[in-house]
């Protein structure tokens, strides 16, 4: 098997505004830790797989879209060959659209793009022979931040390792389910929060330094311990997360079936689309009831009056989608698979999977793009951030009950393929 592996620097100026938190004072005012987009190229002869990671809250969907078209003008990659993935930390630039929530910056996406084929290019012309190793440790930080019924966290730590004839590492990937909130709504300063920190120690314990690709899991509904968490907690909790795997990696037995496979579909997901009464009776009901939110003030209102608005607009002109497009893109290397999904989705997903294929499954959330929470039934009925006002936010029509299982049915039998 061959691997190329690289990472380019993309941390914006401080001044840039950060995303993901609507209750924080903006702008950024400096540089905790930098931003990276990681590379991994990886083929067996047969496949080819481009795998970036970014630093980042998420990508939208156009965005990738257009990089996957030049990766193939390009690099001669097909499209379901181009997966890009986001660690979703929420001290970061702004490259997604979420109301409130910092102030999307499309010089900086422009500057992002550039960046990106240039970390593509170098990783495709600098491969080298590696075989490849596959690990599962356990870490019991994240917590269910929603505090149901229905709480359900996920502890598998996974690692897949591409080791040189003389022991050293050329590149891993790591995969753990947590919001990369830890530092949360206070933090002005740029960074890459636990995802970011559990890639520089795991790269620091590992011989060869290789790049590490520190991916999110299903974290819809995990959060860290707390927030608001110094850098000398992040880095303890980094190492909590890389304890599970980086000392597993160098002894660990090379993989005896080194098969890569990819699959990918697009599976409409139903929206809850709502009628123009339906759109202000709610809006009124949640301006009056903000619940946690409402110590979000006037940027909590301004958001649901953007959404009233924009919505109402929607089903008038008579162009309101009834479904959105959601890509499940999966990697098979040898017994593991790694199931990209373009949401926030809870880890319910993950054990569904799962359970029904029988297989060591991981999902990468975040990942070709970012279309808001994908909760499951049980989070409907309970209620809470994530199904009643987070759609505010993200400015759309929430899902639908059922979209969750629906879309990990259609994970499964894309699973058993890659195995058939």
């Amino acid at each position: 098997m061959n691997v190329g592996a690289a990472q380019v620097d993309i941390t914006p100026e401080p001044g840039c505004e950060l995303s993901g938190f609507a209750a924080r004072t903006q702008p950024s005012i400096g540089v905790l830790d930098r931003l990276y987009a990681k590379c991994l190229y990886v083929t067996d002869g047969t496949e080819r797989l481009l795998w970036i990671n970014v630093d980042l809250i998420g990508l939208l969907r156009e965005f990738v879209t257009e990089f996957r078209e030049w990766a193939g003008g390009k690099l001669g990659l097909k499209a379901s060959q181009v997966m890009i993935s986001a660690i979703h930390t929420h001290s970061g630039p702004a490259t997604v659209e979420i109301s409130e929530a910092g102030r999307y910056d499309p010089a900086y996406v422009r500057f992002l793009r550039a960046r990106l084929e240039e970390v593509a290019q170098a990783a495709v012309q600098n491969t080298a022979a590696c075989v490849p190793v596959f690990v599962e440790g356990r870490c019991d930080l994240a917590v269910d931040r929603r505090k149901k019924a229905s709480a359900r966290t996920d502890p598998r730590v996974a690692a897949f390792g591409w080791r040189r004839d003389d022991g050293s590492f050329i590149g891993a990937i790591t995969n753990y389910a947590m919001h990369a909130v830890a530092l949360g709504p206070s933090n002005r300063m740029i960074s890459a929060d636990l995802p970011g920190r559990t890639a520089a120690i795991v790269s620091e314990r590992l011989p060869g330094r290789p790049i590490v690709l520190a991916t999110n899991g299903a974290c819809g509904n995990l959060n860290p311990p707390y927030e608001n968490i110094t850098s000398e907690q992040l880095s303890v909790w980094g190492g909590q997360v890389a304890d599970a795997v980086s000392g597993l990696l160098p002894g660990a037995a090379p993989l005896t079936d080194c098969t890569l496979r990819l699959a990918s579909r697009v599976v409409p997901i139903a929206l809850d689309v709502l009628t123009v009464d339906q759109i202000d009776s709610i809006a009124d009901r949640y301006i009056g009831h903000a619940g946690s939110v409402g110590e979000w003030g006037d940027r909590y209102t301004r958001a649901l009056e953007k959404w009233r608005r924009l919505r109402i607009e929607e089903v008038r002109s008579g162009q309101c989608a009834a479904t959105a497009d959601m890509e499940i893109f999966a990697v098979r290397l040898g017994p593991a698979v790694m199931v990209g999904v373009n949401a926030e989705v809870f880890s319910t997903f993950t054990d569904l999977v799962r359970q029904a294929t029988g297989r060591s499954v991981y999902t990468v959330g975040y990942a070709n793009g970012v279309r808001g929470y994908l909760p499951t039934k049980a989070a409907y009925d309970e209620g809470g951030y994530e199904v009643e006002t987070a759609h505010f936010f993200y400015n759309s029509f929430r899902f639908k009950p059922g979209g969750l299982e629906h879309l990990a049915d259609e994970a499964v039998q894309l699973v058993r393929s890659l195995f058939a």
